[in-house]
């Protein structure tokens, strides 16, 4: 996925206009004091179809997306973990800054929660950028951010029951976000999709008939079949492609996807 195409669909899925950028950026501009800080719409458009903006844009938007700037650097590839490591490139040995010398660090994972997470409902995650940039670039590639999603399915949320049971963390491949219709063999064959919707998010089966979704629950949920109008009220996120159950469900006899 390209950064114009994170950024639209990041930007549609929390439900951001494009006025409400104007809107922002220019507060924005105006207490800076700056006018490259505005993002228009005619520039909205064009980051959006692939333009790379200036860094005072990148600020804007952002703030207009509720993510990290480092996590949007990210997006256009770059990685401010990373300058350090090329710091003394080009100097003389001994006329290298102590202060630019890097060690190697150990290995963190650490999910960065939104401040609103609520772990009783089924939430998307956004990676700290800096825990990202520390790890070994093998996994940093694996856990790339523009193209896999990460989400908890919720303590209450048995959607998919136990194919993958509340608590469960899965990965979701948003390149993987059109329904797909075909003849499985086995419940487990059948796609599991993220879905946003009007309620939330949801990890669960579906149907797609002309503009309306239908979300298909486990057997043995407690929850009922929804449809909903795309893609006003609902739209498909990614794919699920692994899942990670909780402890006491593998110890149940329950597997990994």
């Amino acid at each position: 996925m390209d950064s114009g195409k994170w950024i639209r669909e990041l930007r549609e899925e929390r439900f951001v206009k494009s006025s409400d950028i104007e809107r922002i950026s220019r507060s924005i501009a105006d207490a800076k004091g700056n006018a490259d800080f505005y993002v228009s719409h005619s520039t909205l458009a064009d980051v959006e179809t692939g333009s790379v903006p200036s860094i005072h844009k990148l600020f804007s938007l952002a703030a207009c997306l509720k993510v990290s700037l480092e996590e949007l650097l990210l997006v256009f590839g770059i990685d401010s973990g990373q300058v350090s490591q090329f710091g003394g490139q080009g100097e003389p040995a001994g006329r290298r800054l102590s202060g630019l010398e890097t060690r190697e660090p150990g290995f963190r994972f650490q999910l960065n929660f939104d401040s609103s997470f609520n772990n009783n409902e089924t939430s998307l995650l956004r990676l700290n950028p800096q825990e990202l940039a520390s790890l070994p670039p093998a996994l940093r590639k694996r856990l790339d951010p523009r193209r896999y999603r990460y989400a908890v399915v919720g303590s209450k949320d048995d959607t998919m029951g136990e194919l993958i049971p509340p608590g469960s963390l899965v990965e979701v491949d948003v390149m993987q976000n059109a329904v797909q219709v075909f003849e499985w063999r086995s419940m487990r064959e059948r796609p599991v999709y993220l879905v946003w919707h009007t309620d939330g998010h949801s990890c669960c089966w579906c149907q797609l008939e002309g503009k309306e979704l239908t979300l298909l629950p486990y057997p043995l949920s407690r929850q009922p079949i929804r449809r909903f109008k795309v893609p006003r009220e609902a739209s498909v996120i990614g794919r699920v492609i692994n899942a990670w159950l909780p402890f006491d469900q593998l110890s149940n006899g329950a597997h990994a996807h």
